[in-house]
């Protein structure tokens, strides 16, 4: 016999979705931070701004947290903000690799070791080391923007449909219903 969990009161998902949202908010603003810190240290400046960009996105989403602890329903909107706000983040930073990956300087970061197993992968492959490790690196790179942006739009797409879901029930506990 099957166990029917009952549905959880309207408090208990404003605490649910305040453990996620501060989660969500504490990992943006530590990655966007750490990542803010390693381009100013290397002078990336173009990486610094959307390093940034997302520190901001995080701010917003620990913005909403604090708003809805506080029980005021506008931080919802916060929380929904957010995620739109990092998604365009993403996407922007996305389309400006797509648009300015530079298959040289790429190859002269990897390790030493990492460019002498890919030549040799390609030599055995019996393909032109010079010509065809660009195109490897191009692809490489449309790959993992692909990806990328793929798992962007789930998680910030799931993260604003886990929020909206929840706006009745939220609203019901802050209004104490």
């Amino acid at each position: 016999m099957s166990r029917v969990t009952p549905p959880l009161l309207p408090e208990q998902r404003l605490e649910k979705v305040l453990g996620v949202a501060r989660a969500d908010a504490l990992g943006v603003l530590v990655c966007a931070g750490a990542s803010l810190l390693v381009s100013g240290t290397q002078q990336d400046w173009i990486m610094c701004g959307f390093s940034l960009l997302a520190l901001v996105a995080g701010g917003m989403e620990w913005h909403g947290h604090q708003r809805l602890r506080d029980r005021d329903l506008g931080g919802l909107q916060w929380l929904l903000g957010a995620q739109g706000c990092l998604y365009t983040v993403i996407a922007g930073y996305v389309l400006w690799r797509l648009q300015h990956f530079n298959a040289v300087t790429y190859w002269a970061e990897l390790p030493a070791e990492a460019r002498d197993q890919i030549d040799a992968q390609l030599k055995q492959s019996g393909l032109d080391v010079e010509t065809d490790r660009v195109l490897l690196l191009r692809t490489m790179n449309f790959l993992v923007c692909t990806v990328l942006i793929f798992v962007s739009t789930l998680y910030q797409g799931g993260l604003a449909w886990f929020y909206r879901r929840h706006r009745a029930a939220i609203s019901e506990a802050l209004n104490g219903r």
